[in-house]
């Protein structure tokens, strides 16, 4: 795995290259708060027959901030679509987790002719004020500082908090969630702006996904309903739907055995 910058509307995105290189291209997009290692235990597993890229979205990981407030999905989407023109990897799927599926749909359903296919795992087509708010509430607060980088580790945190994942793989993650400051202390690489988000309803235009779509709903996951996932699928040409069991949200840290399978499975069909 390498890591190189990638321009993006204007700003560098932070983007790892799993190999694979002579492969189709596959894009995976991170869930609000998380980075691209995010992915660390899903594409290493899919190089044989794709090529995996995942990027740091903007404002998180080690991607640029912007300098004003710009992270809603529109936002998100430009960079999608800025990488996606100006690459040589031809025509993607795009693996969204949590917010990343909002940008992937709402990309596949504005530049329809673009993505090869999308996976939308464990979310809902929309983005509720209620959810604006309650995400709100941790954008205002400061961020944490830690004396060390294993302080920082210690405290290292998902959310949502449910996980089955290891302690091994949580702390992979925290390696790359950190950075240090000059004073020495230790703090989240995010921009805490990322979690001021705007509501969304992007159900009026799923039917404008034409290419292959799996939505998948992840069993012991709150986030997504089992019949909505069912409804996204039917509003789409060519969408389908299944379940990945014995995991919560992060399922590409819970179960990521049974992730990759399933995904093995869809991209197969294409």
């Amino acid at each position: 795995m390498e890591s190189f910058p990638i321009a993006a509307a204007g700003l560098r995105l932070n983007c790892l290259d799993y190999g694979g290189d002579a492969n189709p291209a596959l894009l995976f997009l991170h869930g609000g708060s998380a980075h691209a290692h995010w992915w660390d235990y899903t594409a290493p597993n899919l190089t044989d027959q794709w090529h995996p890229l995942a990027i740091d979205q903007r404002g998180h990981g080690d991607s640029d901030w912007s300098e004003q407030w710009s992270y809603g999905s529109s936002h998100y989407v430009e960079d999608i679509h800025a990488i996606v023109s100006n690459w040589k990897h031809g025509a993607p799927v795009l693996i969204g987790h949590s917010m990343g599926c909002h940008n992937a749909l709402l990309y596949a359903a504005t530049h329809p002719d673009s993505p090869r296919a999308i996976v939308v795992v464990d979310i809902a087509p929309d983005y509720s004020q209620r959810a604006v708010d309650f995400l709100r509430t941790f954008a205002d607060k400061s961020p944490r500082r830690f004396a060390s980088f294993d302080e920082a580790c210690a405290n290292f945190r998902l959310l949502p908090r449910e996980t089955k994942a290891t302690p091994e793989v949580l702390r992979h993650l925290a390696k790359f969630t950190f950075k240090q400051l000059d004073d020495g202390s230790w703090t989240h690489k995010l921009d805490r702006r990322t979690l001021i988000r705007e509501p969304i309803d992007i159900w009026p235009i799923l039917q404008n996904v034409r290419c292959p779509a799996l939505i998948v709903k992840v069993s012991d996951s709150f986030v997504l309903d089992r019949e909505v996932a069912r409804q996204m699928a039917s509003k789409m040409a060519r969408g389908t739907m299944t379940e990945v069991g014995n995991s919560f949200h992060h399922v590409m840290l819970d179960n990521p055995v049974a992730f990759v399978k399933t995904l093995r499975e869809f991209l197969s069909s294409l």
